[in-house]
């Protein structure tokens, strides 16, 4: 005769492999939210520069030579970093009407630069632009 004292084996492994199948999906679910926040700041990152350019460019007649001339200039209170890794992102004035700024984006859905590898003008890699309207 059987005792009931207890669990048996594979009532066991059923019972862990489905905590394990669903702490997976928690983890890739939390990391790729992670990712789409972060890509969130830098475009808000990317359209706070964009603003200050623009209003240097009221100012002076022409775009700031840098994200640091515009910090020094006033136009922004400090130099906007990537979240992941201590960079800052890609600012370059192509000529004294026009500009382009750059980032990488880690969730793909996030870019509007599908078709570039580098964004060239930006001297990085890049998967997100932005340049004057």
């Amino acid at each position: 005769m059987r005792s009931a004292n207890g669990f048996t084996l594979i009532e066991l492994l059923v019972s862990v492999t489905i905590v394990a199948i669903v702490t997976v999906v928690a983890v890739v679910y939390y990391s790729s939210t992670l990712a789409k926040s972060r890509d969130s700041r830098r475009m808000s990152d990317l359209e706070k520069i964009r603003i200050a350019a623009e209003v240097a460019k009221q100012t002076t007649g022409v775009y700031p030579a840098s994200v640091a001339a515009m910090v020094s200039g006033g136009y922004l209170q400090q130099q906007p970093n990537d979240p992941k890794v201590s960079q800052s992102y890609y600012y370059n004035p192509l000529t004294n009407y026009s500009y382009v700024l750059c980032a990488r984006m880690e969730d793909v859905g996030s870019t509007n630069c599908t078709s570039c590898t580098s964004c060239g003008d930006c001297g990085g890699s890049c998967n997100y632009r932005l340049t004057n309207p």
